[in-house]
């Protein structure tokens, strides 16, 4: 291993100081020692735009075109185009570092960084003394000492509305005269609310007025002029206080977006004039004071050069200025203006908006030509050596630092490679430009793919110097510093950053990568980016170059046993003859065109990002989708099976796959994938996984790798239960429905007397899967009406209950699936969830209980405290003539039968006397002991009902009680009023001394009236 393992040969400090994406910032000896060539072409003017001539030119053409034209007014203006960070100021600064300076010549140099209006107008009158002069500079620094940039932006605003509002109608055409005068766009300026809107961060005025105050800092383009954004016209701008002038042409222009590119037009046409008068400039004070300083260099012999790195810096007195430099120098014959050239960066929008008079001069000082770095290196070119040559020049100064470059003398460029000791192997591996400068930790792949990862998307070859360097050369070089010393380059920040662009350079192919996840997944994702930019993307998986791997610190792989074969699925299990195994296997099938197509979508998902289009998801989807559909196995645990349309309700669909089934990262509609129970993450291995899917699907099985078939398998099975989740959702069988309908179930047992709470769980469990056919309450003369009308209610719904019960807890068996077995092992501890509350007023109920369990709910507790104050009532009628004390009820009925006979025998009977008979004959059989029972449980539940649950009323309320309850009561009341009559009777007869019988059935009946009444008063203290 040699010295090279995480070596870095420059310092983050260097790298900041000697790599500058402004020219001007860069000291003169390190702008020198980074200076590539530049791609410049000659262009024709075409009017206000301009067409290539295939001409290629060089620096030094430019400077001698520039210094040595002729020009019939001795005047010269020469554009730079190109767009932003093509190179213009840096072509304006090399001419400036590459002019002769000469006693005939004054140098004016307006920098790009120097925006402000103070710098412009001292920099174009400096070296002037006139006292016109002097009262200029005097008034712009008042004007730039008055203002801070929010109150000139505010004026400013004011000076363009007077500006627009004196526009006649007459001084326009076109439909531009209806925005013009007092009512037209100006009053839009003067509304309070819409000027807000043009005053916001990012508007053109107050970047104008940031710009005119002040030198800027960063290297943006200054913007240019007005674009629509810069317009108020946001809908909800109308404001109730609007006045009615401005709020018509503001709905004037929001209808006609034709007249809002004309009002934008006004805006740029008269912000000269606006910018002129605020500052004092204006009545061509400005020109006159060009003219002037023109005058005087003429009269010292001297040619004005000026050297302009962005038009964009004379916003405000562009007119004035071009006037002054455009005006030739001769008059009558006789030298009155220095002869003036004018060198000036312009963007290539910028020109295209030029005012017509504007591009006129220029086309007419300049032959009509224009020098373009707009270059496009394109497919056939790409550039590389260029790329190389002017990168490596930057990677060299920061090596080799600013002071040393400064010290090293004009021409003389120190390269720090020379004295490398790790030299040989660096270059090697990286490369080295062709004038021996090391591109480490570059190399040719990886700049191009940098260069082309930065370019826009519209224009993918572009080559831009300042995006190169600003947005990839520094931030990869400070990056790289440390990521290189501790072993982690590329990093996450360069993988993140700069990706290949698909269509211009190739990825890593996804079979590759897949194999360095399988290799190395240690540092997989390093390996891959390495192997994609320093390697260009091979297509199989190659060590990298010694010097790189070293670097990187990425060891060595070994490539034994690297790929994986395809299989061929076997279709039927007939054995294969021995005289056919010598049979050379069959060619490899041809994937269709189709499949091809399909196959490069997915290949271009996993290695580049791209999303994956709408076809290809749908059909991996719908593979994924029917695998867990087929997989699943609905007797486990035991679940009477359902069919595809059940998961088609569920949700859990076999066609059209949504992503809330199978979620794809980053394939086309996505917008469902939350909470999707698949999700397939964007990585090699899912790639290749794919592939093998759209071959199944196209039944073209080689390529189809037996590693992705069990794939599909282990997805599937881990799948079910999500699937199995949402069709028992679907169908309402989650053990939450199932608790549900099991209390619905028990509820209506104990509606029908079957059950009471604090039953065996063994008999609850019985009557909650009974269907209750042959149910019925012996007891229904004491069940209230309304009782009995919620059982018959139930039971219509009961077997609809029940049956979906077994269903969901059972096994079907025979042609027609009837359970015959439940599976108590699930079922017991939803059945012990069930009996937990015997209340359904917090429950939620499933469709398939709503039937049987509506009765049990709305209104349920008055129906129960009904029946409890029907029993307590019945109860306490009987107990009013036959007091607990009386006996056993079937000797007080012998007794009553006794005295009846008694009675008629003495003719002293009235006429209950054959009521009280059949009356007799219905209690025959009833059991009076049941009444003591009933006293208990009646005795437990308070009088009053405060406080008690609604399993305890329940255990009173819903128990089978005797039959003969209300026959009990009747007889006794009608035997009661036979006492009265009878006794009254014999008391008649007693005291006439009638007969024995007489007296002693007094005696009788005398003494049962005793025992009732004192049973009666006892009751009374008792309460």
């Amino acid at each position: 291993m040699s010295d090279f393992k995480r070596y870095v040969c420059w310092d983050v400090e260097n790298v900041i100081s000697t790599i500058q994406t402004e020219a001007v910032v860069a000291s003169p000896a390190v702008f020198l020692s980074t200076h590539t060539r530049l791609s410049i072409q000659r262009s024709r003017i075409n009017g206000r735009s301009f067409n290539s001539t295939g001409e290629s030119v060089t620096e030094e053409d430019v400077r001698d075109d520039f210094l040595n034209r002729r020009t019939s007014t001795r005047t010269l203006l020469l554009p730079v185009v190109g767009e932003s960070g093509s190179g213009k100021s840096h072509l304006v600064r090399w001419v400036r570092e590459n002019i002769q300076l000469t006693d005939d010549r004054k140098i004016i140099y307006l920098e790009k960084s120097k925006t402000s209006l103070r710098h412009v107008i001292d920099s174009l009158l400096d070296g002037v003394e006139d006292d016109e002069i002097d009262q200029i500079r005097k008034d712009i620094r008042h004007v730039t000492g008055t203002f801070n940039a929010a109150s000139l932006a505010r004026r400013l605003i004011t000076q363009l509305s007077v500006a627009l509002a004196d526009l006649g109608r007459d001084m326009v055409s076109g439909k531009k005269r209806q925005l013009v005068g007092p009512r037209g766009i100006s009053l839009l300026l003067q509304d309070p609310l819409l000027q807000e809107q043009m005053l916001e961060p990012g508007k053109f005025i107050p970047q104008f007025a940031q710009h005119f105050l002040s030198d800027r800092e960063s290297g943006e383009e200054r913007r240019p002029r007005f674009s629509l954004e810069d317009l108020p016209l946001s809908p909800d701008a109308i404001a109730g206080d609007m006045a009615a002038p401005t709020r018509q042409i503001f709905g004037f222009l929001m209808s006609r977006p034709e007249l809002q590119l004309l009002a934008v037009e006004l805006l740029n046409e008269h912000w000269d004039k606006a910018v002129q008068e605020l500052s004092t400039l204006g009545g061509g004070r400005l020109l006159g004071a060009m003219q002037k300083v023109r005058e005087i260099y003429a009269r010292q012999g001297k040619e004005i050069i000026l050297l302009v790195e962005d038009f964009a810096l004379i916003q405000g007195v562009q007119g004035d200025l071009l006037d002054a430099i455009t005006e030739t120098s001769e008059r009558e014959g006789q030298t009155a203006l220095a002869p003036m050239r004018t060198l000036m960066a312009i963007t290539s929008g910028y020109f295209h908006d030029l005012p017509e008079t504007a591009a006129t001069r220029i086309g007419a000082s300049t032959g009509g030509f224009v020098y373009n770095l707009d270059i496009v290196l394109g497919e056939g070119k790409t550039g590389t050596e260029d790329i190389a040559s002017f990168v490596a020049r930057y990677l060299n100064a920061a090596r080799v630092g600013r002071g040393a470059l400064e010290n090293a003398g004009s021409g003389s460029v120190p390269n720090r490679c020379d004295e490398c000791l790790v030299k040989d192997l660096c270059h090697d591996s990286f490369g080295a430009s062709a004038e021996g400068f090391g591109l480490y930790p570059f190399n040719r792949p990886a700049l191009t793919r940098v260069v082309h990862s930065l370019a826009l998307d519209e224009n993918p070859y572009a080559f831009v110097p300042r995006d190169v360097l600003g947005s990839g050369i520094i931030p990869i070089l400070t990056d790289a510093y440390g990521a290189i010393r501790k072993g982690d380059f590329p990093s996450a920040f360069f993988q993140e950053n700069y990706k290949t662009v698909r269509g211009v350079d190739q990825a890593l192919p996804n079979s590759v990568s897949e194999d360095i996840e399988t290799h190395d997944p240690l540092n997989a994702k390093r390996r891959r980016t390495a192997l994609e930019f320093w390697a260009d993307a091979p297509t199989r998986l190659v060590n990298l170059k010694q010097g790189i791997s070293e670097a990187f610190s990425l060891p060595d792989l070994a490539f034994d046993d690297l790929h994986d074969k395809s299989i061929t699925p076997v279709k039927s299990d007939r054995t294969i003859p021995q005289k056919d195994r010598s049979t050379p296997p069959p060619p490899p099938q041809k994937e269709p065109p189709a499949l091809q197509r399909k196959i490069q979508v997915v290949e271009n998902w996993a290695a580049t990002g791209s999303r994956l289009t709408t076809d290809e998801a749908k059909i991996i989807r719908t593979i994924i989708s029917k695998s867990v559909i087929y997989r699943e196995d609905w007797l486990t645990p035991p679940v009477k099976p359902v069919g595809i349309t059940d998961t088609e309700k569920s949700g859990w669909v076999s066609k059209n796959v949504k992503s809330n089934q199978v979620s794809i990262e980053d394939a086309s509609s996505e917008a469902m994938s939350a909470g999707a129970p698949i999700v397939l993450k964007r990585n090699p291995a899912t790639g290749e996984f794919f592939k093998s899917l759209l071959r199944l699907s196209a039944d073209v099985v080689d390529g189809v790798r037996g590693k992705d078939i069990v794939r599909l398998a282990s997805i599937a099975d881990e799948s079910r239960p999500a699937m199995r989740e949402r069709v028992v959702r679907s169908l309402e069988r989650t053990d939450r429905d199932l608790v549900a309908g099991l209390r619905v179930s028990l509820l209506g047992a104990a509606l029908a007397g079957r059950v009471v709470p604090g039953m065996p769980i063994d008999a609850l469990y019985t009557a909650a899967f009974d269907v209750g056919h042959e149910w019925a309450r012996p007891d229904v003369s004491s069940r209230t009406e309304a009782w009995m009308d919620r059982l018959d209610t139930h039971m219509q719904h009961r077997s609809n209950l029940v049956d979906t019960l077994l269903s969901s807890l059972g096994i079907g068996q025979g042609a027609t699936g009837t359970v015959h077995v439940v599976d108590a092992a699930r079922a017991l501890p939803l059945v012990k969830e069930a009996v937990a509350e015997w209340d359904l007023s917090a429950v939620e109920l499933p469709q398939w209980v709503k039937g049987a369990g509506q009765p049990l709910r709305s209104g349920w507790a008055s129906v129960v405290r009904g029946q409890l104050q029907e029993l307590r009532l019945l109860f306490g009628e009987i107990r009013a003539c036959f007091p607990k004390s009386s006996g056993p009820g079937d000797r007080l009925v012998q007794q009553v039968s006794t005295a009846l006979q008694m009675a008629k025998a003495e003719g002293i009977t009235g006429p209950q006397g054959p009521e009280l008979e059949i009356r007799a004959a219905a209690v025959a059989e009833a059991d009076w002991n049941t009444l003591s029972v009933l006293e208990k449980e009646l005795s437990q539940v308070a009088t009053n009902l405060q406080g008690e649950s609604a399993e305890s009323l329940l255990a009173v309320v819903a128990p089978m009680r005797s039959p003969h309850l209300r026959e009990m009561r009747d007889y006794l009341k009608i035997a009661d009023s036979l006492l009265d009559t009878a006794l009254a009777a014999a008391r008649m007869q007693s005291q006439n001394a009638v007969s024995d019988a007489a007296d002693q059935l007094a005696g009788l009946l005398g003494e049962w009236k005793q025992a009732v009444d004192d049973a009666s008063i006892r009751a009374e203290v008792g309460k």
